[in-house]
């Protein structure tokens, strides 16, 4: 024996809960990392169930990590109904329809926990700011956190065209309050005459009604009625205008930063790189050379992009862990582009011989209380 699961033999196998997709390689792998350090598998409830039983989560469990509650078809219809959005809604396969109820639907499924009174890795409380920009953004100008500068934009589509059009040029960036992994984000320019909108989604029609889908292909339209159509579909349900803030550029593309904060400091982090303004790995773009960043910027930029990811984990102290996105501009300045309570999917990457979930994993059992021995 390693001398790591002798500790832990007299512990109940509840002793540490997940609550998730069981179906997610999220869960899988996290699964199998605390495998490997000898522990028991941890007990997964799923969202599906959850949804239906409240208190199902595991007997006893000491400890609870919250997992993304994302890709799963039959939840988002639970949460969306939960949140007050129709009972019998039916999405098309990745439509972008109905944020915010079902954000509500998933802060009711926080408050759930909360009531459960279950130590939790990541606090339902903190993880219900971090799923909104634009409280998270207020909690970092509060904090001094440096962000780009934002609003929120208007809900009524006419009034931020004309907001648009009362100016001869600018560019922004507009993302639903709610969205994740890249969903809904427009990078938006315009002149006079022309307009830009990028953004990882695509038009489709249902009984010749437009709905939007989310694309893994980035998507350029430049008609004024495209563009308003997609500002019509989305501004209702929430979104955040932020400056564009035109980012560090090398060989290949643009890059920004994922940074994994864990216990308070910068651990795993990923380079981003894309010829496009979003730069979400999953879209197709590339992983950047981390070796030629630090040689551009130097180790004390780098460095001071990691305290800047430290500092905006910061901003949520009940919370193990965060995935800190980290845009620098062409000054090298770092600044905070998002925070994600489920930012770990970071497969592939080591730091100090540790995956990310590894790290996680560790970090979680040293929380947990040392059993009693006779």
């Amino acid at each position: 024996m390693n001398g790591v699961l002798s500790q832990w033999e007299s512990k109940p196998r509840s002793f540490f809960g997940l609550l998730g997709n069981p179906e997610n390689r999220r869960i899988r792998d996290f699964q199998a990392a605390v495998e490997r350090l000898g522990m028991p598998r941890p007990e997964c409830v799923s969202y599906e169930d959850f949804l239906r039983a409240p208190h199902a989560l595991p007997g006893g469990c000491e400890l609870l990590r919250i997992d993304s509650p994302g890709e799963n078809a039959n939840v988002a219809k639970e949460l969306i109904k939960l949140g007050g959005g129709p009972p019998d809604v039916t999405l098309e396969f990745g439509e972008i329809g109905f944020l915010r109820e079902q954000h509500l639907g998933y802060c009711t499924v926080l408050d759930w926990i909360e009531q459960t009174g279950i130590s939790c890795v990541n606090s339902p409380a903190e993880i219900r700011v971090m799923f909104d920009k634009w409280q998270s953004h207020q909690r970092f100008v509060q904090d001094g956190v440096s962000r780009p500068p934002a609003e929120l934009a208007p809900g009524e589509p006419s009034a931020f065209l004309g907001f648009i059009k009362g100016r001869k040029t600018g560019s922004l960036f507009i993302k639903p309050l709610h969205g994740s992994s890249g969903s809904g984000v427009c990078a938006l320019r315009w002149a006079i005459g022309h307009q830009q909108l990028t953004s990882p989604l695509r038009i489709q029609a249902r009984n010749g009604e437009a709905i939007l889908v989310n694309s893994l292909k980035v998507q350029t339209y430049t008609s004024l009625a495209d563009i308003e159509l997609i500002l019509s579909i989305l501004l209702p349900q929430g979104m955040i205008a932020e400056k564009w803030i035109p980012k560090l550029t090398l060989p290949g593309g643009a890059v920004d930063l994922r940074v994994l904060v864990i216990k308070g400091e910068a651990r795993h982090w990923v380079v981003r790189q894309s010829r496009h303004p979003v730069t979400n790995l999953h879209l197709g773009n590339q992983r950047g050379d981390g070796e030629r960043l630090l040689n551009f910027i130097g180790e004390a930029n780098l460095r001071t992009a990691f305290r800047m990811a430290e500092k905006a984990a910061a901003c949520f102290p009940h919370s193990l862990y965060a995935g800190v996105d980290i845009l620098l501009d062409t000054r090298r300045r770092p600044f905070v582009a998002e925070i994600n309570a489920f930012g770990d999917l970071l497969p592939r990457l080591t730091h100090r011989g540790e995956t990310a979930y590894t790290a996680i994993a560790k970090a979680c059992l040293a929380r947990l209380p040392e059993p009693v021995h006779a």
